[in-house]
């Protein structure tokens, strides 16, 4: 009688082991559209591939430079008429989301460094947006290796 109390908690055990340990972040804007925050790791970059087409703005922050992704960046996106339609510290260094027809001002803020681009969104739209922010390189102290 004991074996299949076993065998589920054998199956439980499987399944919270095989969870993400730090799950993107996803939502919805003001507008009522989706989006998703992530891409720490290689699982987290499939996954949001695979989300991809869903979405009609991709927004990278990185560091310039060496091109390191950056996480933990405040991620604002106002309309044409100034009105928030989403703000996020995202969770990588990936901003995935929906944005009706229409202007946006994207504003990306790290660290105190303020950047801001503007796109335009059409039918069928796929952007991009990269922004870029000025990090100190760690380096090791000299004669020490990795």
């Amino acid at each position: 009688m004991r074996k299949p109390a076993i065998q589920l908690s054998i199956g439980m055990l499987v399944l919270l082991l095989a969870a993400p340990v730090a799950p993107m972040s996803d939502g919805k804007t003001a507008q009522g559209e989706p989006y998703v925050t992530g891409g720490i790791g290689a699982g987290e970059l499939e996954d949001l591939e695979k989300q991809r087409h869903r979405f009609s703005l991709r927004v990278l922050t990185a560091a310039k430079g060496s091109g390191a992704y950056l996480a933990d960046v405040l991620i604002t996106i106002t309309d044409a008429a100034g009105k928030t339609v989403l703000s996020t510290n995202a969770d990588g260094p990936w901003l995935y989301v929906n944005l009706k027809l229409g202007d946006y001002k994207v504003t990306a803020m790290y660290k105190a460094q303020i950047k801001h681009q503007a796109t335009k969104i059409h039918a069928g739209d796929r952007h991009e947006i990269f922004f870029y922010f000025d990090q100190p390189v760690e380096r090791l102290p000299k004669g020490e290796k990795s």
